[in-house]
């Protein structure tokens, strides 16, 4: 095996060639024969799906499978190779943990794995392929030739990308003004220059490692992690940024969790793996498990686990991070974790840029808490940026303009010396108390969307006037599933403490198919599947623990009348009917009164069952979030359509009128659920229609009744 030739010949094949489909075809042919591997494939990013993984080439594999077989990148050998980002070869292939079977491909039999990832100084973007029958040693020289090979052939593909795809690097290169059109997630205009926020791993998993100092030095990682979860959360608290200091203390009891710890010593101890590789290992898997739901709220608690993981990485030495900044930065990345938020001297930064965060994430979050404009949905971000000495973010549009005329620059700092001045305004103004007064003498109250036991006491102490929402399913969630009758029951009793004055709304569990007793039921599309009142429906003991649990705390405190029970995810009225008949079945027999039971109306076809609905609902809840994304087939979380998510659509809204009309024809209070009543502009007409109850995140319940005061002139009841 001669290095210099093989390299050479790969030079001539992608020379010669006028097709890059044909190059790695011939490549993958070539390969196998000189390295006398069973198999060379060429696995390559999706380029509208970055998180997915397809064979764009093989020799050895079944040729039906090219552009057939995907995966996720945190999927199967291939996707270890990809995400570790660095050479990886393993032994006894079929017996590793992450090992994923395509069933009709032809890979059963092999043995030996060989993954090098194809990249540029910024981007993976594949995984080159190589799969031996037999046991093959790893050598310091095949490794170096691979890893040669590998940037040839990420050459190759680089080109292709930038010759064939939409994006034509010369508009952005060419240093004239261009309009670049995301998703808004927190409002303002900045200008500035941008600063890229990467991670990148130093070191791939060892083959022989040494258990006790792995395990050692995972322990030193978690204290130290533990440790800077703490400094954070007390910093954060000092600077009067309550949001990011509860973020931090939700992250610290993930971290301590039992399960995701001793998982991680399971994989160091059992498969001898390095602790960097276990520790990315195990929270890759928790990831995709996130991921998988459908809720934008759970999908975005993948960032939690991913933090967590950075910093344990970190710690053990194979991350390294590249942020330089000064005044007026913007920071440009794929997607922030809080931690890598937290980490920035935010006294330098501006905005924020990312090609992924959803509207629910911790960026948009945390870039409202500290009124900085910040923007999602910018695809080829790094690319388009790279020769950008001056950009402006507009968050309340959700635009990105790079290398702005001198015209742009004066109109748009016109734009933000407004802004400023108003927040200012804004800030001298007391956050009222309990239910805002309209001119009219009407009010508007403010409920909370509670999603841990940080969020109900953020609500309690703030100027919620309720909690309309307890998503019970992310307790659940978050204890992997192993979440009985009594600790369901203590941790319900503790969210009626820390919320003692309004109303309690509990959600039943919203849990897709792919909770713990259901994951054979493997669904092509979870979200229109066996999932809420359906799912609650065919696990009965599952649901009647839950009721239970919940009754057994409403009995506790049988001197409020004001918590509820909410049904969720139903598409017909008998769904909602036979869970009201069997929570008035429990009820009874454990002697407590019936609590007031309503719906969460997220499907259309409940929303037109309205009147046979009422004949046993109390009130209902509009889960906005679902109902827009059922009423026009739209993933809002799917960055390729996330710039259709538009809830102020007229026909969204005449929906929602409908709705509300429909309420009060059947005397029954019914409040908006969801971020949608978190942009002002919709907020307006939501209130000029008559809504008069809402439900949001706690975190941005202030901002609201402040954004009242000023427009219309509201005072606190």
């Amino acid at each position: 095996m001669n290095k210099i030739e093989i390299l050479l010949d790969i030079s001539n094949i992608i020379l010669d060639s006028t097709c890059h489909k044909n190059a790695l075809t011939e490549i993958t042919t070539y390969l196998k024969r000189e390295l006398k591997s069973d198999v060379c494939s060429i696995y390559l990013l999706n380029r509208n799906d970055d998180q997915t993984l397809t064979l764009a080439a093989t020799e050895g594999l079944h040729q039906d499978a090219i552009d057939s077989v995907s995966m996720l990148t945190s999927e199967g050998l291939t996707g270890l190779a990809y995400t570790s980002n660095e050479y990886t070869f393993i032994r006894e292939a079929n017996q590793h943990p992450q090992f994923k079977y395509f069933p009709g491909i032809g890979e059963e039999p092999f043995q030996t794995f060989i993954g090098i990832p194809l990249k540029s100084s910024l981007h993976t973007f594949g995984v080159l392929v190589f799969q031996f029958k037999r046991r093959k040693n790893n050598t310091r020289m095949q490794q170096k030739l691979l890893t040669a090979v590998a940037a040839q052939v990420s050459g190759l593909v680089l080109r292709h990308y930038m010759l064939e795809s939409p994006l034509n690097m010369d508009r952005y290169a060419s240093g004239n003004e261009v309009v670049l059109q995301g998703v808004p997630l927190s409002e303002g205009i900045a200008i500035g220059h941008p600063v890229r926020v990467i991670y990148r791993f130093i070191e791939s998993a060892a083959v022989d490692i040494d258990p006790e100092a792995e395990l050692k030095s995972m322990e030193s990682a978690f204290s130290r992690t533990s440790r800077d979860l703490r400094v954070l959360a007390r910093r954060m608290k000092r600077q009067g940024a309550a949001a990011e200091s509860e973020i931090f203390h939700t992250h610290l009891l993930m971290l301590e969790d039992s399960s995701f710890k001793k998982e991680v010593v399971r994989h160091i101890q059992d498969f001898h793996k390095s602790a960097a590789f276990s520790v990315r290992h195990v929270a890759d898997k928790l990831i995709q498990k996130f991921h998988s739901f459908s809720d934008p709220y759970l999908r975005e608690r993948a960032a939690d686990i991913d933090d967590i993981c950075q910093r344990l990485m970190t710690h053990l030495g194979v991350i390294a991070k590249q942020a330089d900044l000064t005044e007026n930065s913007i920071i440009i990345s794929d997607r922030l974790t809080p931690g890598e938020t937290a980490s920035l001297d935010l006294e330098k930064v501006s905005a924020f840029i990312t090609e992924r965060d959803g509207v629910t994430s911790h960026t948009a979050i945390l870039a409202k808490n500290r009124n900085m404009p910040a923007v999602t949905g910018i695809t080829n971000l790094f690319e388009v940026t790279e020769y950008t000495r001056q950009i402006i973010v507009d968050g309340y549009q959700g635009t990105v303009i790079i290398n702005p005329t001198e015209e742009t620059l004066r109109r748009c700092g016109q734009q933000q010396q407004h802004s400023q001045r108003r927040r200012q305004l804004d800030q001298r103004r007391p956050t009222p108390q309990g239910p805002i007064n309209l001119p009219d003498g009407e009010s508007v109250s403010f409920y909370a969307n509670v999603s841990s036991l940080l969020d109900a006491q953020k609500s309690g102490q703030d100027s919620a006037c309720g909690i309309g929402l307890v998503r019970t399913e992310i307790f659940y969630l978050q204890n992997d599933g192993a979440f009985d009758r009594n600790q369901q029951i203590e941790t319900y009793r503790q969210i009626v403490k820390a919320f003692e004055h309004g109303i309690i709304i509990f959600r039943l569990f919203d849990i897709g198919s792919d909770k713990k007793s259901t994951k054979e039921s493997k669904e092509e599309n979870p979200a229109l599947g066996y999932r809420g009142s359906r799912l609650l429906l065919g696990e009965r003991q599952f649901m009647q623990e839950q009721i239970e649990a919940l009754l057994q705390v409403i009995g506790e405190n049988a001197h409020r009348n004001d918590i509820k029970i909410m049904v969720p995810f139903v598409s017909d009225p008998e769904e909602f009917f036979a869970i009201h008949n069997i929570i008035l079945e429990r009820a009874t027999e454990m002697n407590v009164t019936t609590p007031q039971i309503g719906v969460m109306l997220e499907i259309p076809s409940a929303v037109f069952a309205m009147d046979e609905l009422a004949t046993k609902a109390d009130f209902f809840s509009v889960g906005t979030n679902d109902l827009f994304q059922y009423f026009f087939a739209l993933d809002r979380g799917d960055p390729q359509v996330s710039n259709y998510y538009h809830p102020h659509n007229p026909a969204f809204l005449r929906l929602l009128q409908m709705v509300l009309d429909k309420s009060r024809q059947l005397d029954r209070p019914v409040e908006i659920c969801g971020e949608v009543a978190t942009d002002r502009a919709i907020l307006r007409q939501l209130i000029a229609m008559g809504y008069r109850t809402f439900s949001v995140n706690p975190y941005v319940i202030n901002g609201l009744k402040r954004f009242l005061q000023r427009e219309f002139g509201a005072k606190e009841e």
